[in-house]
């Protein structure tokens, strides 16, 4: 696999380019690759994303890291008793490095958002 990012972007971009050839996809490289543009960019106390437009399967590849991170995240809360765990999209930005649009975008994509008295929130059943 190949991966390139600027050392200075003006955008954001935690990654310019990742890319995997034929043979070796579908193994998990793609994700590895993702994985670690996110932690270089949790290493630079930035948040970032990749680099836009992403292609067909790149924003597959993408959003399916995104689900698995945040709902490892949303799994995990501890909860005092009896009550719900609490989160908020800036603090799910900030433990995962991930843009605040790609948050709210793999949320509302997993269908766990709902407006409540002004405000979104998450419902993540343990099922």
């Amino acid at each position: 696999g190949y991966f390139s990012k600027e050392k200075e972007s003006t955008e954001d971009y935690n990654v310019a380019c990742i890319l995997v050839l034929p043979p070796f996809q579908r193994k998990g490289y793609g994700k590895l690759l993702i994985e670690f543009s996110y932690e270089l960019s949790k290493f630079e106390g930035k948040v970032g994303h990749p680099e836009k437009p992403l292609s067909d399967l790149g924003l597959l590849s993408y959003r399916s890291y995104w689900t698995q991170t945040l709902l490892e995240i949303l799994v995990g809360l501890k909860r005092d008793e009896g009550a719900q765990a609490m989160v908020t999209v800036n603090e799910l930005c900030e433990m995962t490095s991930i843009r605040k649009e790609d948050v709210v975008s793999t949320l509302q994509h997993l269908n766990v958002t709902h407006y409540y008295k002004g405000q979104y929130v998450l419902h993540v059943s343990e099922d």
